[in-house]
């Protein structure tokens, strides 16, 4: 499994993520864009996830079938579209409903059997850690930690601002180290081995470390 974790794109992937995409990603795989909210969101998922497809193609990648994953299809056809699925994005949105919309339908063991690409972007980024760290300072209402999906063993702080670190994060990093992901910038994790591509710091024991030059 290759596991991409983002945070956002001003104006499209940047070149290098691109380049660095087309390197896991081919045409002719298949796709599945898991939502951040199952039941009342479905005009905006399908909104976002054509708009990640055009971002897609502007990398000459095309896929062979695309599923929406949300309450519009039965469990059982959840669980199977997602295990089977050559690429899974991971939508961004509110991150504790997210989480809870994958154990609802069930999709967890899902997503951690599939062998693919999965990527996630924001909340869905947050949700793959080990420790799922929901801050106020990225826009969650209260500072809640959980057991997530568990496919990094690190946690994550995406839109993250190095010019405007809180008192908030510093803290919390006491406990739970985060790395940093500002927008346009990703980790990729595979095979054991981390990339660290554009910005992205480490912020442990209230001390922030930019941990790779950008590559971007």
């Amino acid at each position: 499994m290759i596991n991409i974790l983002t945070s956002g794109f001003s104006n499209g992937f940047p070149p290098g993520f691109k380049k660095l995409l087309k390197t896991y990603i081919k045409t002719g795989m298949t796709f599945a864009f898991i939502a951040s909210e199952f039941e009342n969101i479905h005009e905006k998922t399908d909104w976002y996830c054509n708009h990640f497809l055009r971002m897609f193609a502007d990398c000459k990648i095309t896929f062979s079938s695309v599923n929406v994953i949300d309450g519009r299809m039965p469990k059982e056809t959840a669980q199977k579209l997602v295990r089977n699925a050559d690429v899974i994005w991971l939508a961004g949105g509110d991150t504790p409903t997210q989480f809870a919309c994958l154990k609802s339908y069930e999709l967890i063991s899902s997503i951690r059997e599939q062998k693919g690409v999965v990527l996630g972007m924001s909340a869905g980024a947050i949700n793959m850690a080990k420790k799922a760290v929901c801050t106020v300072t990225c826009g969650h209402k209260e500072l809640k930690i959980y057991e997530a999906l568990g496919l990094v063993d690190f946690s994550v702080e995406p839109h993250f601002d190095n010019t405007n670190i809180t008192e908030e994060l510093l803290e919390v990093s006491k406990e739970y180290p985060l790395y940093g992901i500002l927008d346009d910038s990703a980790i990729i994790c595979t095979e054991g081995n981390i990339l660290y591509v554009g910005d992205v710091f480490l912020i442990e024991n209230r001390t922030v470390t930019k941990v790779s030059p950008s590559l971007l």
